[in-house]
């Protein structure tokens, strides 16, 4: 927290701040807050300190709507970092929700926002979500918007990272809270600093045209004044100067001039009385509005029916004015008035109307924290809210500052594998807000974590217990693969060389042999024992010493091709016969290489077109039989007695599919 020497004409002291009814009944133990706080900033020499704190608590009143607590909160905020109590202490003099509130604020003072720019929306997440108590985001806005008020008391180089941190996250942070008056002043004072030109030129323009705007909107509300007065309505109709920030960016969007922005200020109507069916009152008066005005049915707005998710609800409509210009017209109750300038901190007034369970019931929460702090069970229940909203995201920052969404429960090895494959593949660990973790540490929110790895990591199965994300699961599952192949390329290699080595010519006869010796239920297991040292060497000349049952111990030579796959060769006998045991099957004849009577043949189990004969010769055999070994048959042709066929005529078979 910054100090500054107050700026304004008007001084604000602690007696006029105790004034608010909302501080009536903890009046006493606020000054004793005030009394740590002035003690304190006395012994640092700081005496622009306790001005600072003052305004900050007005902002927290009247700007947000928060309470007593939050109060003290911000008087101790200094007292509590310089340790002049302990935490016993401060629970027991002013509670233990004023602790928790201090130590929220920390935790968002402590977050390293160098690199907002490139991880803006992961940075919004993370201030949203870091702490359970709304109230420490409330307070922090209303201290920024402190410090956007007195940016001329910083040097020039901390005024802009001032302001673009304003800009890109805690401008968005107001708008999704329903903060809109202070989203607004933030704007403002942002294009303030950053183009003062353009910020003056519209403001001497706006200053220029006051005199026929006022006018203007004179005449435009009297019939409107008049109509709701005989219909018993008690409302308050304001004009609102649309602010220069929006009206900028009408002129860019747009593409005109400011004296072709036609909306540049809005009339609202605001009823007074809080009746129970207010909306439809509102609609009422937007009937009697309409009779007066033409209405352009495409800008209708109904945040009444349909409020949005921070509770906001206003009617809004543009109609057709004096001189054919264009007028806005927004109409709500003084209930919705307040919740659209102060958001769901407002809500503490009344019952939240939002139609969404879930958030009604975190807004009903929140609203009975602010009247009651002091009840625990408020604020666990507040915490469960909101955690309930925020439950499914992380956020991590990595040694450089970058900022990392993840899913809640994820682990040190999940997050990894999110940097990279490589990354967490080879991951060995990680050090987390300066400590040692292993790689199934769950990981919290706002953790600053570096992974460690190692070239000698390798993925293992054990890991598929550990990572949560499905697809580094897939990512664990292929890397185990990837490396099953290539342990079995590498025992593929020793074997054979052992092999050579002991005179046996390297076939598939002696590797199945070897994998029954070995009691491996397939050649790749049996490949993978030896390329991961599960299995001896010196083995495999006794495996291959051991009798073999219709075979010989000796060295013997590979089979060809065609005998591996038919078991005939041309010229020993003369016929056609796919399976023995079965009389007929369905055949047809491959056109690739159009075998004939007399030709070394095999049978190949197509998918979509049934068995087919090819040679063995064919040039698509050998891709065949490697790929798919087990669609092979055995393929002969019948004697020539039988088939009555010339020896280069390709034998018909006895079926084929589609004829009788």
């Amino acid at each position: 927290m910054n100090t500054f020497t107050e700026s304004a004409s008007e001084e604000f002291t602690l007696e006029k701040l105790l004034e608010y009814e909302d501080l009536k009944g903890d009046r006493t133990i606020l000054r004793k807050a005030f009394a740590a706080m002035l003690n304190q900033s006395a012994k640092d020499g700081d005496s622009g300190y306790a001005m600072m704190v003052l305004e900050t608590a007005r902002i927290l009143m009247e700007d947000i709507g928060l309470g007593p607590v939050s109060v003290k909160s911000l008087m101790l905020k200094n007292v509590a970092d310089k340790g002049v109590f302990t935490t016993e202490r401060m629970e027991e003099d002013f509670g233990k929700p004023v602790v928790g509130l201090i130590e929220g604020i920390r935790k968002l003072e402590r977050v390293d926002t160098k690199k907002y720019s490139t991880n803006t929306e992961n940075f919004i997440g993370l201030f949203l979500t870091l702490s359970d108590d709304i109230r420490v985001l409330l307070i922090r806005l209303g201290m920024r918007l402190y410090d956007m008020r007195h940016l001329h008391v910083y040097p020039p180089g901390k005024q802009a990272v001032i302001t673009g941190e304003t800009q890109a996250l805690y401008i968005p942070i107001a708008h999704r809270l329903g903060l809109y008056r202070i989203k607004n002043e933030l704007e403002d004072r942002v294009m303030r600093f950053l183009d003062p030109q353009t910020y003056g030129l519209i403001e001497t323009k706006l200053t220029d045209t006051k005199a026929d705007r006022d006018q203007y909107t004179a005449d435009f509300i009297q019939p409107i004044e008049k109509e709701l007065a005989e219909h018993g309505f008690d409302c308050e109709l304001k004009t609102r100067v649309k602010s220069i920030p929006s009206i900028r960016r009408k002129m860019l969007t747009q593409k005109v001039d400011f004296e072709k922005v036609y909306d540049l200020f809005a009339i609202r109507v605001i009823l007074n009385k809080t009746i129970e069916n207010d909306a439809a009152d509102c609609w009422k008066i937007y009937s009697l509005i309409t009779d007066i005005y033409t209405p352009n049915p495409r800008r209708l707005r109904d945040w009444i029916s349909f409020p949005k998710a921070t509770g906001y609800e206003s009617l809004h409509t543009t109609v057709i004015g004096p001189e054919g210009r264009w007028v806005e017209v927004q109409i709500r109750t003084r209930r919705m008035d307040e919740v659209a300038e102060k958001g769901f901190a407002a809500h503490w007034k009344y019952k939240s109307g939002n139609k969404d369970q879930t958030r009604d019931a975190f807004y009903a929460d929140i609203r009975a924290m602010l009247e009651k702090p002091a009840q625990s069970s408020l604020e666990k229940s507040i915490s469960r809210e909101k955690k309930a909203l925020y439950s499914d995201e992380i956020f991590i920052f990595t040694p450089k500052g970058d900022l990392k969404r993840l899913k809640s429960g994820y682990s040190i090895l999940d997050f990894a594998f999110e940097i990279h494959s490589e990354v967490g593949s080879t991951c060995t660990g990680a050090i987390v807000n300066g400590k040692m973790v292993p790689l199934k540490h769950i990981l919290q929110n706002g953790d600053m974590v570096k992974i460690l790895t190692s070239k000698s990591q390798k993925p293992n199965p054990g890991w598929l217990d550990i990572v949560k994300s499905p697809r580094n699961i897939a990512r664990i599952k292929h890397a185990l693969k990837m490396e099953a192949f290539k342990e079995a390329d590498f025992g593929k290699d020793i074997i054979k060389n052992k092999v050579t080595q002991l005179g046996y010519e390297f076939t598939d006869p002696l590797i199945n042999k070897l994998a029954a010796w070995f009691g491996c239920e397939s050649v790749l297991e049996l490949y993978q024992r030896f390329g991961e040292g599960k299995a001896d060497q010196s083995k495999i000349k006794k495996a291959l010493m051991e009798p073999d049952p219709g075979s010989s111990l000796l060295p013997v030579k590979e089979e060809t091709f065609p005998e591996r796959v038919s078991g005939v060769m041309t010229g020993k006998e003369d016929f056609v016969i796919i399976d023995p045991a079965i009389k007929s099957l369905h055949y047809q004849f491959a056109q690739c290489c159009k075998p004939a009577a007399g030709d070394s043949i095999f049978a190949f189990v197509s998918v979509t077109q049934g068995i087919k004969i090819h040679k063995t010769t064919c040039t698509n055999a050998r891709q065949m039989i490697t790929r798919y070994p087990y669609r092979v048959l055995e393929a002969r042709w019948k004697p020539m007695s039988v088939r009555e066929v010339s020896k280069n005529t390709p034998a018909a078979p006895k079926k084929q599919p589609g004829k009788k």
